[in-house]
C-alpha cells in the first residue's frame, strides 16, 4: 500500500478577486544608504540591454506608461478589513517604507532586503481573518516565496499559510484552511526567483465575506496546466482535481445550482491538487469555480451520484480512446455535447498511449478531454498500456478512485450510482505481475464479497481485457476461467470491456458457451472504438457473436430505466448502430438503508504519491505527439492471459 499525501479538507472562505495594472521595469532612484546598508537588488540577467534594471527604489513613472500612473488597487467579492498600520523588519533607504503597502497606489511599493524579510499588517483589534490579497512588484517577472502568520499580541505568530506567487502583476488571494482570530498578519518573504528582496505595491487583510458572489464565466488569470476533472463522486461529496503551475493552497467556491457561496480549501500548498466538496445531497447538480495562485476558472457544472431511491441513470462508456488524435477527437466531439455525455463516463482501458506515462496522460487524454472532464464524473479502469510505465504507477498518481477493496488501493474498486452497482476490475494484475496490493486471489475474493454486498438491482462490471472477442488478440480465457464464474455466481447483468479495436456484443453467455433457451446469460460487450486505429477482424463472425463493427469509432450510451436496460453503439457521426435491451422485475424503489452495499460507500481516495514541497516533474515535461497510427498504438506482448480465437 501507498502512503500518499492528500490535499483534502473543506471550510466555509469566500473568494477574493483583485486586479492591478501592469506595472513595467523601473530604474533605479540614487539614494543614501541607511546605516546599516542592505544589499541592493541585483539586476535580472535575463532583461534585454535595453531595459532598466529592476530595482527596490523608489520608481519615476515614464511618460505615457499608463501602467506607472499611479493606479488603485481594485478590490471584488471581498470583505477588506481596515488596517490601522504597517511595520516592516527593514526598507531599502530610500523611501519604500511598510506605509506604501497600504497607500491604494501601485506605483509605490514597501521593499525589505534579504531572505526572511516581513511585512506586518495591525489591525487594531482582534477580528476573524480570512486570508491575505498581496499585489506583487514586479509579479510578472519574478515568483515571491512567502509564509503568512498570524497573531494576537504582535510577538508569537503561527503560519496559517506557505507557497510561492504566480507570475502576474494581477493581485493573488491567499485564502487559509479556515479562518483565524487574530489582530496582525505578517507576510514573510524568503526571496524570489530574481533576488533575494522582498518588494509588495499592495497589501490587503480579507475577513469572511457574507455576501453571495458572482460565477465568472470565464477562465482568468495565469491558465492552469491541467484544468479541473471530477473524481470520485458520490451522493454526499466530490473531488475536484487540477494541477497549478506554482506551489499554492487552493480552493474551491460551490454550491447547488447556480450558488458558490461555500468553499473548499486545499490543506496543503503544492502543484497537484484534488480538493474535496462535501455536505453535498444526492441526485443535485453543483456549480464550482476554482481560485489557485492567481487563476480562476469560469464556473462548470456537474451532477452528484444518485442514491438507491433512484430508477434511472444514464451514463457513457468507451475504452482504447487515448490518443490525443484525430479519431479521438471525432468521439469526443460528440460525446461532448450536453445531452449525450450522461452523468458520468466509464473507460474500459488504454486511457494513454503509448506507454501510459504522465505526459501521455496529459497530451493524450486531460488536455483534448478537459471540456468533457470538467462536468462529466470519469471513473477509469486500467489497460495494458498503462501497465508498460511502472506497472500503471503513472495512472494511479492521475487518479483519485475510491479505495474501498483490502488493500486501499485504487486498480480495482467499486460504486454505486442510482439503481446500479458498478465494479472497475483490473485485468492486468492478476496475471503476469507480482504487487503487494493487487493479485488474483486479492480481487477475486474481494469481487465476491463486493457483488455479494450489494443490493442494487443492476450490476455492471468493466475492465479491459475481453473475455469473449473475435478481434485482433481474441478471447481472454484467463479472465473467464477466473471472474466469469463469479459474474454468473452474483447475478451481474452486463460486462463492458475493451483492448479490441472495433465494437463487439455477444449473444448472453454462460460457461464456454452461448446460455441455452430459458436460461440467464451474460451479454459481454467490446468497445474498444473509443479513438485508437480500428483493427480488422482476422475471421468470419463466430455464431456467439451478436454484433460486430470495425469501421466506425464511437462509444456507448447506457440508460437503465426500472427493469429496462438499454445500450446503444453510437458512432462518431451520431447514428446508433447497435442496440441491446435486457428486462429484469425490480423494485419500484429500494428503500434507503444504513448497510447498503458497504464496500461501496463514499470513501476517500488514496491520490498520488507526491511531495507538495518539491516541483514535480511534470512541470517540466514537453507535449508527446497523437498516437494517430496503427504503429503507435501496438501492443506489446501479452502475458498469462491465454488469448484464443472461438467460432463455436
Amino acid at each position: 500500500m501507498r502512503n500518499r499525501n492528500r490535499l483534502l479538507s473543506s471550510s466555509c472562505l469566500l473568494g477574493v478577486l483583485l486586479t492591478t495594472a501592469c506595472e513595467a521595469p523601473s530604474p533605479p532612484t540614487p539614494a543614501a544608504p541607511p546605516a546599516a546598508p542592505p544589499v541592493a537588488e541585483a539586476p535580472r540577467t535575463d532583461t534585454p540591454a535595453t531595459d532598466a534594471p529592476a530595482t527596490d527604489t523608489p520608481t519615476t513613472p515614464p511618460t505615457g506608461d499608463v501602467g506607472n500612473t499611479g493606479s488603485a488597487l481594485t478590490v471584488s467579492n471581498c470583505r477588506v478589513l481596515t488596517t490601522s498600520r504597517a511595520s516592516a523588519s527593514g526598507d531599502d533607504g530610500a523611501g519604500s517604507v511598510a506605509a506604501n503597502a497600504l497607500d491604494d497606489n501601485l506605483s509605490t511599493r514597501w521593499s525589505g532586503p534579504g531572505k526572511g524579510a516581513w511585512l506586518t499588517l495591525d489591525l487594531g483589534s482582534s477580528q476573524s481573518l480570512a486570508g491575505a490579497a498581496i499585489a506583487w512588484h514586479q509579479g510578472d517577472q519574478r515568483q515571491n516565496h512567502f509564509t503568512l502568520s498570524t497573531s494576537e499580541d504582535g510577538t508569537t505568530f503561527s503560519q496559517a499559510y506557505a507557497a510561492d506567487s504566480a507570475l502576474t502583476t494581477a493581485a493573488q488571494t491567499y485564502r487559509f484552511t479556515g479562518t483565524r482570530k487574530a489582530r496582525y498578519l505578517r507576510v514573510t518573504v524568503n526571496g524570489n526567483t530574481v533576488n533575494d528582496w522582498a518588494s509588495i505595491s499592495e497589501a490587503r487583510v480579507c475577513g469572511e465575506d457574507t455576501t453571495t458572489p458572482t460565477p465568472p464565466t470565464t477562465d482568468s488569470g495565469p491558465a492552469l496546466p491541467r484544468l479541473p476533472y471530477l473524481q470520485s463522486v458520490g451522493t454526499t461529496s466530490a473531488l475536484v482535481a487540477f494541477r497549478t503551475s506554482v506551489s499554492c493552497t487552493p480552493f474551491v467556491r460551490y454550491g447547488e445550482g447556480s450558488d458558490i457561496s461555500r468553499t473548499a480549501t486545499a490543506t496543503a500548498a503544492g502543484w497537484q491538487h484534488a480538493v474535496k466538496l462535501s455536505g453535498l445531497l444526492p441526485g443535485k447538480t453543483y456549480s464550482y469555480v476554482i481560485e489557485a495562485c492567481g487563476s480562476v476558472t469560469g464556473v462548470r457544472r456537474f451532477q452528484t451520484a444518485t442514491g438507491p431511491e433512484t430508477t434511472r441513470v444514464h451514463f457513457t462508456a468507451m475504452g482504447d480512446f487515448g490518443t490525443g488524435g484525430s479519431l479521438q477527437s471525432q468521439v469526443l466531439k460528440l460525446l461532448g455535447q450536453p445531452s449525450r455525455a450522461g452523468e458520468f463516463l466509464l473507460t474500459l482501458g488504454d486511457n494513454a498511449y503509448s506507454s501510459g506515462t504522465d505526459a501521455e496522460f496529459q497530451s493524450n487524454m486531460f488536455k483534448p478531454m478537459a471540456a468533457l472532464l470538467r462536468e462529466v464524473p470519469l471513473f477509469p479502469s486500467p489497460g495494458n498500456h498503462e501497465y508498460v510505465t511502472n506497472k500503471g504507477q503513472p495512472y494511479l498518481d492521475n487518479f483519485y478512485l475510491p479505495a474501498n477493496n483490502p488493500s486501499k488501493s485504487e486498480r480495482y474498486y467499486s460504486f454505486d450510482w442510482g439503481p446500479v452497482h458498478f465494479v472497475s476490475l483490473d485485468s492486468n494484475c492478476p496475471f503476469g505481475y507480482t504487487l503487494s496490493d493487487c493479485s488474483l486471489s486479492l480481487e477475486k475474493t474481494w469481487l465476491a464479497q463486493d457483488l455479494a454486498a450489494t443490493t442494487r438491482p443492476w450490476k455492471i462490471v468493466f475492465f479491459h481485457h475481453p473475455i469473449w472477442s473475435s478481434g485482433e488478440h481474441g478471447s481472454s480465457t484467463a479472465m473467464r476461467r477466473e471472474f466469469a464464474p463469479l459474474f454468473e455466481q452474483y447475478g451481474v447483468d452486463l460486462v463492458l470491456t475493451g483492448h479490441d479495436h472495433n465494437y463487439e456484443r455477444s449473444k448472453p453467455m454462460k460457461g464456454d458457451a452461448v446460455a441455452a433457451s430459458g436460461t440467464r446469460g451474460i451479454p459481454y460487450l467490446v468497445v474498444g472504438s473509443g479513438g485508437a486505429t480500428l483493427r480488422t477482424f482476422p475471421g468470419s463472425q463466430p455464431s456467439w457473436t451478436a454484433y460486430r463493427n470495425n469501421t466506425h469509432v464511437g462509444y456507448l450510451d447506457v440508460a437503465v430505466d426500472g427493469g429496462t436496460l438499454t445500450t446503444k453503439f453510437i458512432d462518431s457521426g451520431g447514428t446508433v448502430r447497435d442496440t441491446l435491451t435486457l428486462t429484469k422485475t425490480v423494485p419500484a424503489a429500494v428503500p434507503q438503508t444504513s448497510n447498503v452495499s458497504a464496500l461501496s460507500k463514499d470513501t476517500t481516495p488514496q491520490g498520488p504519491t507526491y511531495d507538495p514541497t518539491r516541483q514535480p516533474a511534470f512541470l517540466g515535461q514537453k507535449p508527446v505527439p497523437p498516437a494517430d497510427t496503427a504503429e503507435s498504438v501496438a501492443d506489446a506482448p501479452e502475458p498469462a492471459h491465454g488469448f484464443a480465437r472461438e467460432q463455436q
